[in-house]
């Protein structure tokens, strides 16, 4: 998952430039996430044309009137933004400025069955079989994730109407390990590790 992408399609001594000049920055940047805790729930399965994703909903840590306690991701991207332009004086020109918090799982290639667009592909094909039956299978897994893996009211002794969730559903990120700064061709987990942040 992406939290924020500094820039793109920059050669590699443009980007080894602004490493540069970020560097001083980076462990307290990789480290954000020990004292700002932002809290995912909800998994679920996403697509379009191009991808299939596990998209996930930010919440607060807590319920709680505690400024702290109600830090989602929406606010650690804002604050990662913060950092690299007020505090490392980058400019920030991401590929896609859309806020979302979802792992890429798979990207559709040519010849692409879903998409009658897909250019590469000379003759496209609509097989609505094989499209329904794909949709229908998503759908069953994010019926099976909400069923399992979204927020209950608790029914249990000392929980009445807290929330609660199942292991597995929920996601704090900078948990186990903080934040993972990389520069070079990202995509898909490439690149060259600058820094792992500590988890908590």
């Amino acid at each position: 998952m992406t939290a924020l992408e500094i820039t793109h399609s920059l050669t590699l001594p443009e980007i080894d430039h602004l490493v540069s000049i970020i560097n001083p920055h980076i462990p307290h940047i990789a480290n954000y996430t020990t004292t700002h805790r932002a809290r995912l729930i909800k998994p679920m399965l996403s697509y379009d044309a191009a991808a299939v994703a596990l998209s996930f909903v930010p919440a607060t840590t807590s319920s709680d009137d505690d400024q702290d306690a109600r830090y989602t991701y929406h606010h650690l991207r804002r604050d990662l933004w913060s950092l690299c332009t007020h505090r490392a004086g980058l400019s920030v020109a991401s590929r896609y400025v859309v806020p979302s918090a979802h792992l890429t799982i798979a990207r559709f290639n040519s010849p692409n069955v879903f998409d009658v667009s897909d250019r590469e592909d000379p003759a496209p094909t609509l097989d609505v079989a094989t499209r329904k039956a794909w949709i229908d299978e998503i759908e069953e897994i994010n019926a099976w994730l909400e069923r399992d893996y979204w927020p209950r009211k608790g029914g249990d002794e000392g929980c009445e109407g807290k929330e609660q969730i199942r292991s597995g559903g929920q996601w704090i990120v900078g948990e186990e390990q903080g934040l993972d700064c990389h520069k070079g061709t990202l995509w898909y987990g490439g690149g060259e590790r600058v820094l792992l942040g500590e988890g908590f």
